[in-house]
């Protein structure tokens, strides 16, 4: 019997044995804790961080969630957000946060290796005010940009304190509603292909850029290469142009490709207000433009000029008002003021003052191809003199000297009676003499009507064979011809025009024709206050003469 028991008890031990051993093993290994059945996983805490910390109302707060642990431990968490009425999107490691009540949210990320493991922080939703009004956020902007970045409106001050550069292709986009503070002098300058894009919306959902100090103008909006962009909408300026005098000190500087290439469109506007800046309001160089659907542009309180451009960029000056300022005149800056492309000068409500010696208007750089200046009906055009002892501009419109192949320039200047188109002195004393004048050398297609022509008539260096009084000069407001036959104006060449106060002729013909006096141009047209008549006679084509007396159409 008592084998029998031992028996028993052994078959037992045996039996049992693994099931002890099991539980040994289970017992030494401990829980799963989600890192995979490794001992090793420690989580010592969730750290959590908000950018921005403070967000106005339904603007978003990128957060990031780092789990504290050993290396064998997932990083993953879960989100969540008290009080309701935010919304919360997780991404992985990331989430986004916005809300459209104003209040303090808290953000907490949970470890899912340790769930008793956690991290928060808190996200200000600040209510949203009036535009224009600062919310009480405020972010700084202390050095050069090189990637995408948005700047929060509703009430958001951004201050830059200093210069700045974009670089790269990186692209600024100043949301409505931002308050964009810049300090004395500062600067934003584009380099590369980079753009800034001030994105307002309407009247009541702007963006401004302002003083940070109310008694320090900031410096310039600066446009460094061809190919960057600034896109302003909806977006008023005050206060700019601290820039050491460069540029004629404005709000806004861009520059082109180069003077001698056609322009390039480096600035947009949309309803921009630039107001009281401390020189000009605008100032392109090497041929900077608008864009073709720049609208709306208002400039005000410049002490020079609203606006200083090259010439073949005057073309692009948008609608707007351009009153208000210190010179109300948009103002033609060189080197070279030639008209080498098709131009067409708008009427913008206030005169242009174009102040050289001389330009042309004709294809150049081996083009052929005719090149026409179209000036708007209202338009003024002032020649104020070259330099206290020069005169003015002589606007030369084609070649000669290359007949029957002379470049054309063409002149389409056709205004009506209530908006005539004024080409006159530019000096605030006008004076007969003032400057050259008008020369239609080889300009076959032109078209002038309803055009006042004034104070020209100084000496034009040029010496023609024509049919003039004898012992005159060929000095006139409005020179006609090639001094051969390839441009012989049409008699209605320029109707329902006055040619007033010249200090030579009204017309001088320099072109030849059959006969003399042929066409007379005068008809239509009146002619006062001259110092001589109306129009010279023409060359005579050889073997043709002038007459036995020399002569002239009397006003």
């Amino acid at each position: 019997m008592l084998r029998l028991g031992r028996w028993f008890l052994a078959r037992w031990i045996v039996l049992l044995a693994p099931t002890v051993f099991g539980a040994l093993l289970v017992a030494a290994c401990g829980p799963d804790n989600g890192s995979g059945g490794n001992n090793d996983c420690t989580v010592t805490g969730v750290t959590v961080n908000a950018s921005a910390s403070s967000v106005a109302a339904n603007a978003t707060s990128t957060l990031s969630a780092t789990v504290n642990a050993s290396s064998s431990c997932s990083n993953a968490v879960t989100w969540s957000s008290s009080p309701a009425g935010g919304t919360l999107v997780p991404n992985g490691s990331t989430a986004t946060f916005t809300a459209p009540t104003a209040g303090t949210y808290t953000v907490t990320a949970r470890s899912t290796a340790d769930p008793s493991k956690t991290g928060s922080t808190a996200v200000t939703v600040v209510a949203t005010v009036a535009c224009g009004t600062p919310n009480g956020i405020v972010v700084n902007h202390p050095g050069n940009i090189s990637a995408d970045e948005t700047w929060d409106g509703d009430g958001v001050t951004h201050t830059v304190t200093n210069n700045i550069e974009l670089l790269g292709s990186a692209t600024v986009t100043v949301a409505a509603c931002a308050i964009v503070a810049m300090g004395p002098n500062a600067t934003i300058t584009l380099a590369n292909t980079s753009k800034l894009v001030a994105a307002g919306t309407s009247s009541t959902r702007f963006v401004v850029f302002q003083r940070l100090d109310v008694n320090q103008p900031w410096g310039i909006l600066r446009g460094a290469s061809e190919t960057s962009l600034i896109e302003l909408h909806w977006t008023v300026l005050q206060g700019a142009g601290s820039f050491g005098g460069q540029y004629d000190n404005p709000a806004i500087a861009a520059v082109g490709a180069g003077y001698f290439v056609p322009p390039v469109a480096v600035l947009k506007v949309d309803n921009v207000y630039i107001q009281s800046p401390q020189g000009t309001g605008i100032y392109f160089d090497a041929n900077a433009a608008f864009t073709a659907d720049s609208q709306a542009l208002t400039i005000s309180g410049a002490s020079t000029y609203p606006v200083m451009t090259n010439m073949m960029a005057l073309g692009s000056l948008p609608t707007g008002s351009y009153t208000g300022n210190a010179i109300d005149m948009i103002n033609v800056i060189g080197p070279s003021v030639n008209v080498f492309g098709d131009l067409t000068i708008h009427d913008r409500g206030v005169p242009v003052r174009i102040q050289t010696a001389g330009f042309t208007v004709a294809p150049s750089g081996g083009n052929t191809a005719p090149v026409t200046l179209t000036i708007e009906p209202g338009v003024t055009i002032l020649f104020p003199k070259a330099n206290a002892t020069s005169p003015g501009a002589r606007v030369i419109f084609g070649t000669n000297g290359n007949d029957p192949h002379n470049l054309v320039g063409i002149l389409n200047a056709v205004g009506t009676a209530a908006k005539p188109i004024i080409f006159t002195s530019g000096e605030a004393v006008p004076a007969p003499g003032d400057w050259v004048g008008l020369f239609l050398d080889t300009a076959t297609g032109s078209r002038l009507d309803h055009v006042q022509i004034s104070y020209a008539g100084a000496d034009s260096s040029i010496s023609s064979v024509n049919c003039r009084p004898a012992s005159t000069r060929d000095n006139a407001a409005l020179i006609i011809g090639d001094f051969s036959t390839q441009y012989i104006p049409p008699s209605d060449l320029i109707t329902n025009s006055v040619i007033s106060n010249s200090a030579g002729y009204g017309i001088d013909a320099v072109w030849q024709a059959p006969s003399f006096n042929s066409p007379d141009l005068t008809a239509t047209n009146t002619f006062t206050g001259n110092a001589m008549c109306a129009q010279t006679y023409n060359a005579v084509t050889p073997p043709g003469i002038c007459p036995t007396v020399h002569g002239c159409t009397v006003n």
